[in-house]
């Protein structure tokens, strides 16, 4: 929450679940559910398995509201919880960036009506991108997500890996520079 009544109102609603409050908790649900599943879809290959952990998030989080430290905002919190269920349930093969569920939702490729080769000319090189992303680590994933799609600073998202922000500036350029290997066509460069 960007400004500091929306962070006041935050620290209101947090104490207030943390006291049991269950209406307080929807209000920060309301409040960040979008970008949890944004950040969730990315990750994982279906629509309804984006769904699902996104509610497995908020369920942990309510569960265990009382640990939440205020001294970083909840979305934070949330995207840390995001970020530990999809490693631990050892989902390989959910690293796969969904940009179909993202599409579905109209989150990315807005179609104003291309000729159908240009369109086709999309679908090849997201299905590439895609493919060059799942050679990523799961760190280097969620760098890239949370900076490119979310526009976290590296500040934020430190405090989401544990890192520090000049190691993920590190960890970007690598990250990056293995994509564009990956994408770059035969004894080419895309850089």
């Amino acid at each position: 929450m960007p400004d500091s009544a929306a962070a006041s109102q935050e620290r209101i609603w947090v104490q207030q679940a943390q006291q049991g409050d269950a209406q307080a908790f929807s209000q920060l649900y309301n409040a960040n559910v979008d970008a949890i599943y944004r950040y969730i879809a990315i990750r994982v290959p279906s629509q309804q398995h984006a769904e699902d952990l996104t509610e497995e998030v908020f369920w942990r989080a309510w569960k265990a509201i009382e640990r939440y430290r205020p001294e970083r905002p909840f979305l934070h919190w949330l995207y840390r919880i995001a970020h530990n269920l999809i490693i631990n349930e050892g989902k390989r093969d959910a690293r796969h960036q969904s940009y179909e569920v993202m599409a579905e939702s109209g989150q990315v490729l807005q179609d104003d009506g291309p000729a159908p080769d240009s369109e086709l000319f999309k679908q090849e090189s997201i299905q590439q991108l895609r493919q060059a992303l799942t050679t990523l680590s799961d760190d280097e994933q969620t760098l890239l997500t949370m900076r490119f799609f979310e526009n976290a600073s590296y500040d934020d998202i430190a405090q989401v890996l544990g890192k520090t922000p000049g190691s993920l500036r590190v960890l970007q350029h690598r990250a990056l520079k293995k994509l564009a290997t990956k994408l770059a066509p035969a004894g080419g460069s895309v850089l």
